[in-house]
């Protein structure tokens, strides 16, 4: 069996398919969660193991998790002793990070960022891009030589880059007058990233280990409205394997979410193993303290959108909850204990029971079918 038929689930959707009934193997394949920055911890187990191990003990085989040098001991903080780590491979050199690819995981989303492109934007030019593809080059080497082995797909991305593009949080409705230049450099930016993965590969191409590249975009239904994103001005300027969806903007039913992911394929140059139109959604939830209608209703009309729409993956936001209640102030100082203090984007609460939504995504992972109202 090959490595994209064992690990890269793709919906061949059709009208006989049952909108509640789902493959078993398939729901775990294609449904994933995230972790990073949990305000709160279930066990002794160091934060970044148990997590991983939660995940999979609830039946997924899909993982995401942030992957940066600097701010490994404040994303993973819990019972764990992070080493000093200046690179990307200092950290997947990691005893942490060793033991999480030792783990059953069929597909792995890393939120990866080296050093050298936190001057992407103040100091672009083919100097640092050449010192960005280095040290991703660096981590490809390691990780195909102890790894190569392994049936995983790994896929290396960015964190929401329209974000990253205005800054967090900044609405475009009157972009900077530089803003054509700035998504010039984000597309050098990915360019030397995907240029280093594809090379790798390259090299690579017997091993069982296959590494992809994403670039996440996070304001696509801006475009509807003649405001630059991501998703129309750096996507067509850039060949990529893979584009990510972080789709709270298109989060109020399923024809939105299916209409934002068609206007993605509109701009997306996707040209790697996945072929071309290849869309994951990279994070989707739901905060249930903060907004507790309708959850299950909601995740079956999105999930349904999704695959109807043939995203590669769905990945659930979050495993624990990261976010306090903004209505409340002061934000609570972590561990935080008390669910009313956390926005609830979660599988777990802080006592350890599953939330609404994990219990939609364990009967999905567990039974292939959504839960019984």
């Amino acid at each position: 069996m090959s490595t994209a038929s064992a690990v890269l689930p793709f919906i061949h959707a059709s009208a006989s398919d049952s909108p509640t009934a789902w493959d078993t193997e398939f729901s775990r394949d294609w449904l994933g969660t995230t972790l990073v920055e949990g305000q709160y911890y279930l066990t002794d187990r160091p934060n970044l193991l148990e997590g991983a191990e939660r995940m999979l003990a609830l039946g997924t085989r899909v993982g995401k998790f942030w992957f940066e040098p600097h701010r490994a001991a404040r994303d993973y903080p819990w019972n764990s002793d992070w080493p000093q780590m200046r690179t990307l491979r200092d950290l997947a050199a990691s005893s942490y990070w060793r033991a999480v690819f030792a783990l059953p995981f069929r597909t792995l989303f890393l939120e990866t960022h080296s050093p050298a492109e936190a001057g992407w934007n103040s100091d672009p030019g083919p100097e640092r891009e050449a010192r960005i593809r280095a040290e991703w080059e660096e981590l490809l080497a390691f990780l195909y030589a102890e790894h190569g082995d392994k049936p995983l797909t790994l896929v290396l991305q960015n964190w929401e880059g329209d974000w990253q593009l205005r800054g967090t949080g900044v609405l475009w409705d009157e972009p900077p007058a530089d803003w054509r230049q700035r998504c010039d450099r984000y597309a050098r930016r990915l360019r030397a990233r995907q240029a280093a993965v594809s090379a790798a590969r390259a090299a690579h191409a017997g091993a069982r280990l296959r590494v992809l590249h994403a670039a996440e975009v996070n304001r696509v239904a801006d475009q509807w409205r003649g405001i630059p994103t991501l998703t129309e001005h750096v996507l067509p300027l850039v060949e990529l394997d893979l584009v990510s969806y972080s789709c709270y903007d298109a989060m109020a039913d399923g024809a939105t979410l299916s209409r934002a992911i068609g206007t993605i394929r509109r701009f997306a140059r996707t040209t790697g193993p996945l072929g071309a139109g290849a869309v994951y959604l990279g994070e989707i939830g739901i905060p249930e303290m903060a907004r507790p209608e309708r959850i299950a209703e909601r995740w079956h009309d999105l999930l349904t959108a999704a695959r109807a729409a043939q995203v590669h993956w769905v990945v659930q936001w979050a495993l624990y909850c990261n976010e306090s209640d903004s209505r409340r102030d002061p934000p609570p100082k972590p561990p935080v204990t008390d669910p009313h203090r956390l926005q609830g984007y979660w599988l777990y609460r802080p006592d350890g029971s599953l939330s609404e939504t994990g219990r939609v995504f364990r009967s999905l992972w567990e039974h292939g079918t959504f839960p019984a109202s």
